[in-house]
């Protein structure tokens, strides 16, 4: 089997999350949602993201998820949100 980078959509799927009311990260308030998300073109590649742009309580397993890039200083962390939510 080969082992190399493709390209993939952005699609995801939530696979299983946790909701952390505990503020850990000073500038990351709470609550926010850890989770991991299946990529759609690869389900056993499995990432842990934060889902965000919506209610913590909202978020669900089998949830359809987009990706999006933020910049935190030198680096560009994969966040993802609900599909369908405008870039």
């Amino acid at each position: 089997m080969e082992v190399g980078p493709l390209p993939v959509s952005g699609r995801a799927t939530v696979a299983s999350y946790t909701v952390n009311r505990q503020p850990w990260i000073p500038g990351f308030p709470p609550p926010y949602v850890v989770a991991l998300v299946e990529l759609a073109e690869e389900p056993d590649v499995r990432l842990m993201t934060n889902i965000v742009d919506v209610a913590a309580g909202a978020v669900a397993i089998g949830m359809a998820v987009d990706v999006f890039f933020e910049q935190w200083g030198d680096v560009w962390v994969p966040l993802f949100r609900p599909a369908g939510q405008p870039a």
